[in-house]
């Protein structure tokens, strides 16, 4: 029939791309049920010489896509999903042993930075990220701890950094529907569109999901410090962005970017995990990332509060009426603008800088001597001090209050009262 005559065509062009694949099939039959086979791939390094494999025949397709080259790995659906369901049959086949099953999971599985990463701009590669995309999902809802200990936050915000610095191109909209569809041809696979603004925006989603799922487990401090400085680095961009933009035209663009959006979404994940009852390890990685906790209500005012966004503002208002309930209303913050106390091994010194200096800006928005207003007390300072840093504050960005602002300070005075906070508000409004 046409029918099996297509189906048969359509296998013959697959062909020559299911060399991956088959090279993970065959080794999974290798290792299954047999315990010397898997410790003989592990102590040789078979996984790592995989993973190099995938690496650099993915930097060949990229790097060739404007000479007819394709991603292999998503050439077609057929193959995309061949692929999908190879690397899952070989981590089952690998759990005998416990060492190979944790490498595979972290350098080949859930290697993010290895299966997605680099592929914003590439043709070809929507079929694989509609594969890849609920599978990775899948494993980070059903062992969020697993991916925490094995992947870790960094190399999921490496990516959605990526996916979110692609400039939307003029024009560009966002569907509801058909969300890495692509009419496939194998004369001209290459020809497949690139990743649209609305499929980029899922794959941010979804990763940002994976980030929530996990620390909503416990917040490690190695794990928490990439949402924090991707919080800021991005934020300090849109200030930069926006100040040039006020000094040219007197106003700020309606029109956002895809970086305001993620910078939106990872506030948004600051503030769900301050709310939430009970994380472990959040209170005491903020001390640790901020040097013991002196800097963070003011890292908050600064980098959040201090935004021309209002959505940004609120949620700012938002962090910080959730971070002081949950500290001790018997003991005063400490809040300094001293450095901090980044870990080096997560975060380079652009990276500390880059904090640093939102916060000095965030200060020197009240007054040039308001950034050595903090410094100035010694020991613990009282928490009313923070108040009056965000009355003034607002007072500077009075003009732009609207809404979320508004609704965010009604949920600090009216949501305080069970932490004392709205006795201090109270205290300094008088």
């Amino acid at each position: 029939s046409s029918a099996s005559l297509s189906c048969s065509k359509g296998i013959a062009k697959d062909y020559p791309n299911m060399l991956l694949p088959s090279l993970l099939f065959l080794v999974a039959s290798f290792i299954r049920e047999h315990k010397a086979n898997a410790c003989e791939l592990f102590r040789c390094g078979g996984i790592n010489v995989i993973e190099k494999l995938l690496h650099d025949c993915k930097k060949k397709d990229i790097d060739n896509c404007g000479n007819g080259a394709f991603y292999r790995l998503g050439v077609s659906p057929v193959i995309a999903k061949l692929n999908a369901s190879a690397l899952l049959d070989l981590w089952q086949a690998s759990r005998l042993n416990f060492a190979l099953e944790t490498t595979f999971f972290s350098r080949l599985l859930f290697n993010v930075s290895l299966l997605l990463g680099g592929l914003a701009k590439a043709r070809g590669v929507a079929a694989f990220h509609a594969v890849m995309l609920p599978v990775l999902s899948e494993i980070a809802m059903m062992n969020p701890d697993k991916v925490l200990d094995c992947v870790g936050t960094g190399e999921l915000f490496e990516v959605v950094n990526e996916y979110s610095s692609v400039v939307a191109s003029e024009g560009e909209t966002m569907p509801e529907s058909d969300l890495f569809y692509r009419s496939f041809s194998f004369s001209s696979p290459s020809e497949s569109a690139a990743l649209s603004l609305a499929e980029r925006s899922f794959v941010v989603d979804t990763l940002l999901g994976m980030i929530v799922m996990m620390l909503s487990q416990r917040c490690p401090t190695q794990d928490l410090s990439p949402l924090l400085t991707f919080i800021t680095y991005n934020l300090d961009l849109e200030w930069e962005a926006n100040t040039a933009e006020i000094k040219s035209t007197g106003e700020i663009s309606s029109k956002r970017s895809p970086r305001y959006q993620s910078s939106v979404k990872a506030t948004s994940i600051l503030f769900f995990l301050l709310q939430k009852s009970n994380v472990p390890n959040l209170v005491h990685s903020l001390g640790d990332i901020f040097d013991n906790g002196s800097s963070v209500a003011s890292w908050i005012l600064c980098c959040l509060v201090n935004s021309f966004d209002d959505t940004i503002r609120g949620l700012g208002i938002k962090c910080l009426a959730a971070y002081l309930r949950i500290t001790t209303a018997s003991v005063n913050l400490d809040v300094t603008n001293g450095a901090l106390a980044l870990p080096s091994s997560q975060h380079d010194g652009t990276a500390t800088a880059k904090i640093s200096k939102t916060m000095k800006l965030g200060l020197e928005v009240i007054s040039h001597s308001a950034n050595n207003m903090l410094s100035n007390f010694t020991g613990r300072i009282n928490i009313k001090v923070v108040y009056k840093l965000l009355w003034h504050l607002l007072k500077c960005h009075r003009e732009r209050l609207g809404e979320a602002s508004i609704t965010a300070l009604t949920y600090l005075i009216v949501g305080s009262g069970d932490s004392g906070g709205g006795d201090h508000v109270r205290e300094v409004d008088e």
